[in-house]
């Protein structure tokens, strides 16, 4: 099928939803990707950039600049100002200022930090990467698609959080269903990171699991094992 026809059938999907509830709550990331991007891609199928551009995470995104997001995705200089564009007036709509230090205390916190993960309909796992203070040193999509140990490995991981100096980490991921119960495979996944993180002297502070506005602290539960502790 042609680009064109691709995109066509992408914006109409995206526009059909929104059109039957005149609610844009319920689109996804990728659907209001899709819209923001249609006047701006001809030459590329709309639903694999949305793609592309959610595997980087949105808070990542909204911190590069023109230049960068104009060579992650291949946009030319309009595409990529009118991209920034929009990142930075939901920014400053959502009160958010890059500068300003986010401290994690609870698994609120957490939740707040990674509210974004409400709106997809695929799991997203993302790392937290802190200091020795708790401070927020930066956010990682490290998979998308159902957790598993095949997708989340401590490789992974761990490099990233080797990369930005991290003491320690945070998980979390999201459940599209609403229910933000830990699987069994989470809580696994979570204490082989946490058994990997202890050798290389990171710790694994929390997992949160979120389901729409709800979520669930690995930690606080009791799941979380703790290697050297109670």
């Amino acid at each position: 099928m042609a680009v064109s026809e691709l995109n066509k059938s992408a914006i109409k999907e995206a526009k059909g939803v929104y059109f039957l509830s005149c609610n844009p709550g319920i689109l996804t990331n990728k659907d209001l990707l899709i819209v923001i991007l249609e006047p701006l891609m001809r030459d590329r199928p709309l639903s694999i950039a949305a793609d592309e551009i959610l595997q980087k995470g949105l808070p990542y995104l909204a911190s590069l600049s023109e230049y960068e997001l104009s060579v992650l995705f291949g946009l030319n200089e309009k595409q990529s100002f009118h991209l920034m564009a929009v990142f930075e007036m939901a920014r400053r709509m959502g009160g958010v200022n890059p500068d300003e230090e986010l401290i994690i205390r609870s698994s609120k916190d957490v939740r707040d930090a990674v509210s974004d993960l409400k709106f997809f309909d695929k799991e997203h796992f993302v790392c937290l990467f802190l200091n020795t203070k708790n401070r927020v040193l930066g956010r990682e999509t490290i998979s998308v698609g159902t957790m598993s140990s095949s997708l989340v490995h401590p490789r992974e991981v761990f490099k990233a959080a080797i990369r930005r100096g991290s003491a320690s980490v945070i998980f979390a991921h999201n459940h599209p269903s609403g229910d933000p119960t830990p699987s069994r495979e989470d809580i696994e996944v979570t204490n082989r990171l946490s058994e990997a993180g202890s050798l290389l002297g990171i710790d694994v502070l929390d997992h949160v699991v979120i389901g729409g506005d709800k979520w669930v602290s690995i930690r606080e539960r009791g799941l979380l094992s703790i290697p050297g502790g109670n």
